[in-house]
């Protein structure tokens, strides 16, 4: 798996959490800029943060993931939060245009699904508002908690073909997993 580039450190956060919290990947949308653009402004003047920004060139991480960021109201306590160089606006076929960018980001949902338990399935307003653990979007968690606040990564973000790829990165670190002597 790539690593990200741990240089901006996202200037806002709530503080500690502890990993038992940790039940959601997030997955929002930058409306414009890079990777870096977007890293160098979370670590500025934005009033916001996230765990990771990635695009279709790399990844840079801006808050530890045990530390709770600025990224979705009602899910920044047990979110771990991915931002998509993209927009809102984005048909499924532009989307499509950016496949490794969401390979990137897949792996490392994967990986926190692996690390922190999470299950691999897509979580809806409904499903935040009943405490169930997964994969989200901020319009989900918009829906759910703050009506009339974020819509991205907006209706057109391939949910299908993102699930497949962090169910396929699981499955590889599953097959890696040392065995155990029972």
């Amino acid at each position: 798996m790539r690593r990200c580039n741990p240089t901006y450190r996202a200037a806002h956060d709530s503080g500690p959490r502890r990993a038992s919290n940790i039940r959601h990947v997030v997955i929002h949308s930058t409306e414009g800029g890079t990777a870096e653009s977007v890293a160098r402004f979370f670590a500025t003047t934005a009033e916001a943060s996230t765990q990771l920004v990635v695009d279709d060139n790399g990844c840079y991480r801006c808050v530890p993931d045990l530390v709770i960021p600025w990224g979705a109201p009602g899910v920044n306590t047990t979110g771990l939060h991915i931002e998509h160089c993209g927009f809102a606006h984005w048909t499924r076929t532009e989307w499509l245009q950016h496949l490794r960018m969401l390979h990137l980001s897949a792996q490392h949902a994967a990986k926190w699904c692996w690390q922190y338990g999470i299950p691999r399935r897509w979580v809806g307003p409904r499903g935040l508002k009943l405490h169930r653990a997964g994969l989200t979007r901020h319009l989900d968690a918009s829906l759910a908690f703050t009506p009339g606040g974020h819509t991205d990564p907006g209706p057109g973000f391939p949910k299908d073909l993102y699930l497949g790829y962090v169910k396929d990165e699981y499955a590889k670190l599953k097959a890696a997993e040392p065995r155990r002597n029972l």
